[in-house]
């Protein structure tokens, strides 16, 4: 059977059994319930999520694609490579300057991949 792991009021862990009875702190994971749950009175309660702080944290993570990819071409480097590989960066840069309108955002965030130079 599975069984959820409960530390301090919180499902840390999702683990099979054969019983419940050798831990105090296990519950019947049938029962519903996901690593990050609130355990209280018998009931798994879903976490509230801050939205806010997803989409800042999102923000710092393109920002930091930005400054350690693109910005890192030179001008120099930036004549080296072909008008095809400049137009792979552009939309790359383009892609990630436009993460926070994509549908999911913060929750569902696709990240561009990074052209090849």
């Amino acid at each position: 059977m599975k069984a959820h792991v409960i530390e301090n009021g919180f499902v840390v862990n999702t683990i099979e059994v054969e019983s419940l009875d050798f831990m105090p702190n296990l519950v019947d994971g049938e029962k519903g319930g996901t690593i990050g749950d609130r355990y209280e009175n018998g009931v798994f309660v879903k976490p509230e999520i801050d939205l806010d702080l997803l989409a800042k944290v999102a923000r710092q993570q393109r920002d930091q694609l930005l400054r350690d990819t693109v910005d890192t071409l030179n001008p120099v480097r930036w004549e080296l490579i072909t008008d095809e590989q400049k137009n792979a960066w552009r939309a790359y840069r383009k892609s990630l300057l436009d993460v926070p309108q994509q549908d999911g955002f913060p929750m569902d965030v696709v990240w561009p991949a990074a052209p090849s130079v």
